[in-house]
């Protein structure tokens, strides 16, 4: 449990570093974009699986 609450705050951190770099792609290849929240969850749902592999593999 630990590990996937571990796994789930790091991704939201690093979602909101890649927001900060990226900035609000989603929704491809549409004029109207979403808001920052919905791009900065989506981007942590996105990195939630790596990071969580990551964590598992190393410890």
């Amino acid at each position: 449990m630990g590990l996937i609450v571990l796994s789930i705050m790091i991704s939201i951190i690093l979602g909101c570093c890649v927001w900060l770099v990226l900035g609000e792609k989603f929704p491809v290849k549409d004029e109207q974009k979403w808001p920052p929240l919905n791009n900065i969850v989506c981007y942590g749902m996105i990195l939630a699986v790596p990071v969580y592999l990551v964590i598992f593999f190393t410890f």
